[in-house]
């Protein structure tokens, strides 16, 4: 998001309390009316859905600055998803009602919030590409671009991310079993492509994840 245009709304959220969470905590689950919209200030948060047969897919990794749910406060859709504290986390909550009549007449921050929602969108688009076409190789693979774009950070040994996505949690958002990821996060590891350092993840050479997407596995 753009600082300028949203420190405004920042502001906003500052007269209302900070709440905590605690790991494995919902901060909103599917069959609840949320109780307002949040901002995440600190810690990282995962929307996730449940199929009917029990398996979870992490829809959505969201770090700071995030305000949510926020097609339920625009369009007063349904909330059908569960928000789950990935790590402890912090939030600013502000009820609807003065969410909306703070932003109705400030268009830069819309658009700014629709500039993300939009990003958003386009990124689950391809991530469904990547389940419905793609092995569980290659959806392991897309998965942990993901992660290193969004949570990344650039330094000399590569692009270091400072919170050890366990398998479970790629295993959520790839939508497989965990052994299975296990299995293909494994075969990364082999390569040298992505490496578990104490509480980070470590990927040395992002191009060269890149260039599995289109690796046949089955000539290795």
């Amino acid at each position: 998001m753009n600082i300028d245009r949203t420190k405004e709304f920042e502001v906003f959220y500052k007269q209302f309390s900070t709440r905590e969470y605690k790991k494995g905590e919902n901060l909103i689950r599917a069959d609840d009316n949320p109780q307002g919209i949040f901002c995440l200030t600190k810690g990282y948060v995962r929307q996730y859905t449940i199929s009917k047969a029990g398996i979870e897919l992490t829809l959505q990794i969201l770090k700071p600055i995030t305000y949510f749910p926020l097609i339920w406060a625009i369009n007063g859709a349904p909330n059908i998803y569960f928000y789950e504290a990935l790590t402890s986390v912090e939030v600013g909550r502000a009820p609807k009602e003065q969410v909306v009549k703070f932003i109705k007449d400030k268009p830069a921050i819309i658009l700014e919030l629709m500039s993300k929602l939009l990003g958003d969108y386009a990124e689950t688009l391809s991530r469904i590409e990547h389940l419905v076409f793609s092995d569980a190789y290659r959806r392991v693979i897309s998965v942990l671009l993901y992660i290193a774009k969004h949570f990344g950070e650039e330094q000399p040994k590569g692009v270091i991310v400072h919170h050890r996505f366990t398998q479970q949690d790629i295993a959520t958002l790839v939508g497989v079993a965990r052994e299975t990821a296990s299995i293909e996060i494994g075969v990364l590891e082999k390569k040298g492509l992505v490496k578990y350092v104490d509480h980070s993840m470590q990927f040395s050479n992002i191009k060269n994840l890149e260039l599995e997407l289109t690796f046949d596995k089955s000539k290795s």
